[in-house]
């Protein structure tokens, strides 16, 4: 029976490497300009030791993640393969902060998984579950927000996705309905902890997923391209996780794993006063996260790359014509910036010198308190 088992529990985590490195390709070639310097937007490194690297070494790491992640797919699992993906991965990512998306951190904590413990496909399950409950349970305490009833829920959904008229929503006080997003996503993770049955959980959460492609995918809004997939494998990954009975995690796997405890549940908390970075810590669509702005003295000096792109007026100078950093980000490159206030300022450095005979201004934009500032 044990080996039964056994052979179950790794056939499972056999199913989980492929379903990674199916949808981390797909996902990188979605993304490709993302992972490239021949591109008009900014590649901003963490450090400025690192932003004279030539471009070529962007696109051999590039290179190489797609050739690895096929050979994972195609191939029997190499140890020796995952710990080359994952530095090529890490390196990719030190070399440009747009790069840190929460599907690319997630990718990589469970590829980190599965190397640790390659021959012990038990821990990789539940440490992949612990993962699942830390993604939902903080993806629904950052929603906890007015700014998300307003920007997500009553201008997205209700107003954008399902064409309710402002009176509708105010004669049946639709604002607060919102909550039960929120509501829903804690429960479902507290409940994915604690209950034994975990299936008719994760039946739950694939309906959720679901729901989510029908709002944001193809037949919707067509908003955020790239998160198509990464909810796709989200459905792929609670049929494989939750396909079978969780093993028992006693109080010494509990100690041996701390580590990630300290980073999936601890460290998160910090991200609510910004001592820690929001993408991973599962911020995902709250509307709490500050936008960038650069603006332009006039329309005809903007560069062609910004004609497509949405404009706004400058709240204070009708003449000046705004493109918001997110739109450009996900024409160019389909995702979205990283959200982070250090980051937002070497951005703002960078396009004031690169346009500089443009005159460009920048500005951040905090939707939680309505603040401007000029960077």
């Amino acid at each position: 029976m044990q080996i039964k088992i056994f052979l179950t529990r790794e056939r499972q985590v056999v199913y989980l490497i492929k379903i990674l490195a199916f949808f981390w390709f797909i996902t990188k070639a979605w993304t490709y300009k993302a992972w490239v310097v021949d591109r008009e937007y900014p590649v901003i490194a963490p450090s400025e030791a690192l932003d004279h690297i030539p471009g070529s070494v962007h696109v051999i790491l590039l290179f190489f993640s797609f050739l690895a992640l096929l050979a994972i797919l195609l191939f029997k699992q190499n140890r020796f393969l995952l710990i080359l993906l994952f530095a090529a991965e890490l390196l990719s990512c030190a070399l440009d902060t747009v790069r840190w998306q929460p599907w690319e951190y997630m990718y990589l904590c469970i590829l980190l998984v599965l190397i640790i413990n390659f021959m012990k496909p038990r821990n990789i399950i539940l440490l992949v579950h612990w993962l699942l409950v830390s993604v939902y349970l903080f993806s629904g305490l950052h929603k906890f927000s007015r700014v998300f009833l307003s920007e997500v829920w009553v201008k997205m959904i209700l107003t954008g996705y399902l064409h309710f008229p402002l009176p509708l929503i105010l004669t049946y006080k639709l604002f607060f309905a919102g909550l039960l997003i929120p509501l829903t996503e804690i429960m479902l993770a507290v409940l994915l902890y604690r209950m034994k049955n975990k299936k008719p959980v994760s039946y739950m959460l694939v309906f959720m997923h679901l729901g989510i492609l029908l709002f944001i995918g193809p037949f919707g809004l067509q908003y955020n391209s790239v998160v198509w997939f990464w909810n796709l494998f989200m459905i792929c990954l609670l049929f494989v996780v939750y396909r079978q009975p969780l093993p028992v995690q006693d109080r010494r796997f509990c100690i041996r794993q701390a580590y990630w405890t300290v980073i999936w549940f601890i460290l998160p908390v910090f991200s609510f006063s910004g001592m820690w970075y929001q993408y991973f810590s599962f911020n995902l669509y709250s509307g709490k996260n500050a936008y960038l702005y650069i603006c332009f003295p006039q329309r005809p000096a903007m560069k062609c790359i910004f004609i497509k792109l949405p404009h706004y007026a400058h709240p204070e100078n009708q003449k000046e014509v705004c493109i918001g950093l997110q739109d450009w980000a996900m024409a160019e490159m389909r995702l979205v910036p990283l959200p982070e206030p250090e980051i937002y300022r070497k951005i703002a450095e960078r396009l004031k010198q690169k346009y500089a005979g443009l005159q460009v201004s920048v500005f951040l934009y905090n939707p939680v308190t309505g603040k401007r500032t000029d960077l």
